[in-house]
């Protein structure tokens, strides 16, 4: 909107973006979607789409912002502003949700899969095949599936008519999935923002590295920071030390920041045969963002996690299992249903304190106001309230074709969302990268059974899973796209545009890519592992017809223990000003992803509680460059590595970053 300047009672133009600049974003979000599948199939030397702020994202953003700065210094005429830049940055992260192995590498292998692995040994033909959603798959056409995992011949074309459907459902259920994202942050955005004051660290590192561009010929603030530089090298210099071994065999590298499966080995310490290994994994991605994290947020993660290790110690220990008999739940199925009980609390409790503003919006649905004085984002009330209920219903149908029940179509959708909503929360809260829903399937057997569910249904409730689902990545980063550009842009617009480029070139290029060498020639997870095991899976539910549930009272008490511990937290923080612990450390508790990056989070509450002991808040605003350096010069590094792999070793990479 045009703002009134007070002091010459000036209307001023709304900033703009050059159409120049909205063509370079949508270029290398196009470059970056092919570079990731790229990197994972061919080079493999990474998986660049791996959390919610990946580097499929990161990696494209961080040469602009180096370009930039070189060009605001010495051409600054060709220089972007820092709008500009934040444009780039939010398109390659709405776009990126659907790069690599977020979703498009892991969804042509479940797609293509079943026709070729089926055999009379795994009897998918006899058992699972009468229930699969072929709607959703490419069409049984001679060369489509074979070609795919062995390569068109000379003068064979690519069957894409056999994909159109595939990718139009995919797509489909993806821009149903933004609309109801939208709808969700539209709503609850200025709650979290305004009233909770939640601190966005995912979106204040892109921000502040932006901040200004828009003044005069000069280096941007951030290349300024000595701090910023100290972070920069301390990330930086043993990535790039690494690089000497890839020409020189045997010369000794710098593994501190090897993948957790990476040229070192597992990164993780055997304690215990009862416990999983104990990573050391240090990422500086998670440890420059979570530097931004509240204090007790941090301390509640990886407290509570600790004592999630003494209680899965504990229950593995003694062989102790929940349930009735023949349906017994073990160690890792407990810490399942006690944290979605935990998620399902923090959600109901989140909608219970918004309620006053959720009547304001739902006032300003039955009277429209003027878009000043509206409290939501991105859209009107009105047209929130539409997207909710248009994509969820879309979404109902969809799962329901799929084999869904209806019944079961809606509880798996309200568990569903309610998974999203909580990640949306709390990603905003934290800056952990890898904070990701917990799906809830296992509620509706313990509610019900396996033996009320058809066949069809337990097939669905299998194959619709983050594998095959295109989307479910893009909500978590709508809060944080209003920050970067909700004010500046006819934000919607340009989301959806983004979701469209971004997932048909992901999906386009990584069918091109299987057909042009032959996907099983790549030898990766997503196209052979993973969808072996989801069909197998399946099929051993479906054989499984004398050992169907039945409702069990005990998992269920489990589940609504992790209710009762996710309010009794959260009305101890907020009603006790010495409570120690944040909810969101019940949920992560048992979490595998706390369990690769525990170390990091330590060592950033540890750091950051010992600034602010020292020199308080000042000191840490000082710091904070530090954080910025840590992300920028860990991802400068890993794309110079790329780099030398693409030029010197195009057939095999070295893999520098993952897990």
């Amino acid at each position: 909107m045009a703002q009134l300047n007070l002091e010459t009672n000036r209307v001023e133009a709304p900033e703009t973006v050059r159409l120049t600049v909205a063509a370079l974003a949508l270029i290398t979000l196009v470059m970056a979607c092919i570079f990731a599948t790229h990197l994972e199939f061919q080079l493999r030397s990474a998986h660049m789409a791996m959390s919610n702020l990946p580097l499929v994202v990161l990696l494209p953003f961080v040469w602009w912002l180096l370009t930039n700065s070189l060009l605001k210094r010495f051409l600054p005429r060709f220089s972007l502003r820092t709008l500009e830049l934040r444009v780039i940055f939010s398109a390659l992260w709405a776009g990126g949700s659907f790069a690599g192995y977020n979703w498009a590498t892991q969804w042509v292998g479940t797609m293509a899969a079943p026709r070729y692995y089926a055999s009379p040994e795994n009897r998918w033909v006899d058992l699972i095949f009468e229930y699969l959603p072929w709607w959703m798959y490419p069409v049984d056409a001679p060369g489509v599936v074979d070609r795919f995992y062995t390569g068109l011949h000379a003068g064979e074309s690519l069957p894409w008519g056999a994909w159109l459907g595939p990718l139009f459902w995919a797509l489909s259920a993806s821009l149903a999935m933004a609309a109801i994202g939208m709808g969700v942050t539209a709503i609850f955005q200025r709650q979290w923002a305004e009233h909770e004051r939640l601190t966005f660290p995912l979106a204040q590192v892109p921000m502040a590295l932006t901040e200004g561009f828009d003044q005069q010929r000069s280096w941007p603030p951030f290349m300024k920071s000595w701090m910023f530089w100290i972070g920069f090298a301390v990330a930086a210099l043993p990535i790039l030390f690494n690089i000497i071994e890839y020409f020189v065999t045997g010369f000794p590298r710098l593994g501190i920041f090897d993948a957790y499966y990476g040229p070192s080995g597992p990164r993780g310490a055997s304690v215990s045969r009862y416990l999983g290994d104990l990573s050391y994994r240090l990422l500086p991605t998670v440890i420059g963002f979570t530097y931004l994290c509240d204090l007790h947020i941090l301390f509640s993660i990886w407290s509570l996690y600790l004592v999630g290790l003494g209680a899965q110690y504990g229950m593995t220990r003694v062989g102790f299992s929940i349930g009735l008999g023949g349906q017994e739940a073990k160690t890792a199925e407990i810490g399942g249903l006690f944290t979605n009980g935990v998620m399902i609390g923090l959600v109901v409790w989140s909608i219970w304190v918004s309620r006053g503003h959720l009547k304001r919006v739902w006032h300003q649905v039955l009277h429209p106001v003027d878009p000043s004085e509206s409290e939501t984002v991105f859209v009107s009330a009105r047209w929130a309230v539409g997207a909710l209920i248009g994509g969820g219903l879309f979404m109902w149908f969809w799962l329901h074709a799929a084999g869904y029940g209806l019944f079961m179509a809606a509880v798996w959708l309200v568990l569903f969302w309610i998974g999203i909503f909580a990640v949306m929360k709390f990603l905003s809260a934290s800056g952990f990268g890898y904070l990701f829903p917990n799906w809830g399937h296992a509620i509706p057997i313990i509610m019900a059974g396996t033996n009320r569910m058809s066949e069809s249904t337990l097939v669905a409730m299998r194959v619709v899973n983050w594998r095959l689902l295109s989307g479910w990545r893009l909500p978590a980063t709508l809060p944080h796209l209003d920050r970067l550009i909700g004010r500046h842009l006819n934000a919607k617009s340009f989301i959806f545009g983004c979701v469209g480029v971004g997932g048909i070139t992901s999906a386009v290029y990584t069918i091109w890519l299987c057909y042009d060498g032959g996907g099983a020639v790549f030898r990766t997870w997503s196209l052979v592992g993973a969808p072996i095991d989801m069909y197998d899976g399946i099929a051993k539910v479906v054989t499984e017809t004398s050992d169907r549930t039945v409702t069990d009272p005990a998992k269920i008490g489990v589940w609504v223990l992790g209710i009762g511990a996710a309010v009794f937290m959260t009305i101890m923080q907020s009603r006790v000003p010495w409570w120690p612990l944040h909810p969101l450390g019940a949920m992560l508790m048992f979490d595998g992803y706390v369990r690769l990056y525990v170390l990091c989070i330590f060592l950033v509450w540890l750091s950051k509680q010992i600034v602010l002991r020292l020199g308080g808040i000042g000191a840490y605003r000082r710091t904070k460059p530090l954080s910025y350096g840590l992300i920028v010069g860990y991802v400068f590094a890993v794309g110079v590595s790329f780099g030398v792999d693409m030029i010197f070793f195009p057939s095999g990479g070295h893999y520098v970053h993952g897990y």
